[in-house]
């Protein structure tokens, strides 16, 4: 494919399945407009409904300890989505899941929120061992979402405190603000657990003993259907704005800002802005940059001009590097060569992206059939 960059947003051919109509502009941001205009409720519009859903939560809620549950990751969304919840009176818990690549203002972040605002915090450690053999593992697999150990980690240890607590909604500080636009050649589904153990067993050392996974059927079957989880994005129901929301947070609770979306990992910042840009090619600011474009929040030529600052400086690329493979046990030179070899793809090992495909269908079936009862009674 010939280079091309979307003529709206700066997503470019380095998204193999990118396509552009005649205007020049990607089915990316093309899409993500339709998505604004459907599922982000700004203005009074957008406020009468973020009320209605956290009095609905509440309501429901009042004979329990909890109304709803939040994965706090040090992080602006969903440290700020912590914040508004919590102007709303509800009564949350909050779980921050230790992966073992917590920055120290991240760490901060999480214990100087709930502090302040009276949150109830439980903080889970990951076994280190299991989880730096299963990061390692992922890294020899080069695929692309090296993420997944410590995603699948969060998502497992929050919805079993959920169970735990029997707390039935999760709000969760998604928001079509800064990330209506995400390319899915980049990634692969954190929840697919045939994929992690299929990679597992071909390039990790350890046995997974005390590393939670969560089933196929706990996700897709037990939480869903007989737990009734409910997951709610609420930041998509005010006027969220990135810059404004770290001015509020840094004024109210001593928040700190850490560098770069999702960068409250140090590991996620290396992967993002030097794992997967030099040996994949994806840039994931472009995704991030173009929501905020789509979203009104910042110009193409802004975010042009953002593109061309440096992913890395020199010295802070090669600490970052130093304290991943101390980490996870390899020599530098042995980093170096696993970065030069081809990438290879998810699908290259078991998964269950077929079935979770057909599953996901029949859950949006269900969802509408749901809704549909409950505007008929």
């Amino acid at each position: 494919m010939n280079f091309q960059i979307c003529n709206r947003c700066v997503m470019d051919t380095t998204d193999p399945l990118i396509t552009f109509d005649n205007n020049g502009y990607c089915n990316h941001c093309s899409n993500a407009i339709i998505n604004i205009e459907k599922f982000w409720f700004r203005g009074r519009n957008g406020k009468v409904k973020l009320e209605q859903l956290f009095k609905k939560i509440k309501s429901e809620g009042v004979n329990n300890k909890y109304d709803c549950i939040i994965g706090l990751s040090g992080g602006i969304d969903s440290s700020y989505l912590a914040y508004l919840a919590s102007q709303y009176g509800l009564r949350m818990l909050a779980v921050h899941v230790d992966a073992g690549f917590n920055s120290k203002i991240a760490e901060n972040n999480v214990k100087n929120l709930c502090e302040k605002l009276g949150i109830n915090l439980v903080v889970e450690h990951v076994d280190f061992n299991e989880m730096m053999d299963l990061q390692r593992a992922y890294f020899f697999a080069g695929v692309p979402n090296e993420d997944i150990p410590q995603d699948h980690a969060f998502f497992t240890v929050l919805y079993s405190y959920a169970e735990k607590n029997k707390i039935k909604y999760v709000i969760n500080g998604f928001n079509l603000a800064t990330e209506s636009i995400l390319p899915t050649a980049w990634g692969h589904d954190a929840y697919d657990t045939r994929n992690i153990k299929d990679i597992h067993k071909k390039f990790g050392c350890k046995p997974i003993k005390n590393y939670k996974l969560m089933s196929f059927y706990d996700w897709y079957i037990k939480y869903r259907f007989f737990n009734k989880l409910i997951i709610l994005k609420p930041l998509n129901y005010i006027d969220y704005n990135k810059e404004e929301a770290i001015e509020i947070l840094e004024k109210e609770v001593g928040w700190q800002y850490y560098g770069g979306k999702h960068y409250e990992s140090r590991f996620t910042k290396l992967f993002q802005a030097h794992i997967l840009p030099v040996k994949f090619g994806y840039d994931k600011r472009k995704a991030h940059l173009s929501s905020l474009i789509v979203a009104g929040q910042m110009t193409r030529e802004e975010a042009i001009k953002e593109l061309n600052k440096p992913l890395y400086e020199v010295q802070e690329l090669e600490e970052d590097i130093i304290y991943f493979i101390n980490n996870i046990d390899i020599t530098r030179e042995e980093f170096d060569e696993i970065m030069s070899r081809p990438p290879r793809n998810h699908e290259d090992f078991k998964t269950n992206t077929t079935i979770l495909n057909v599953l996901r269908r029949i859950y949006s079936c269900y969802k509408k059939l749901v809704s549909l009862k409950t505007r008929i009674e």
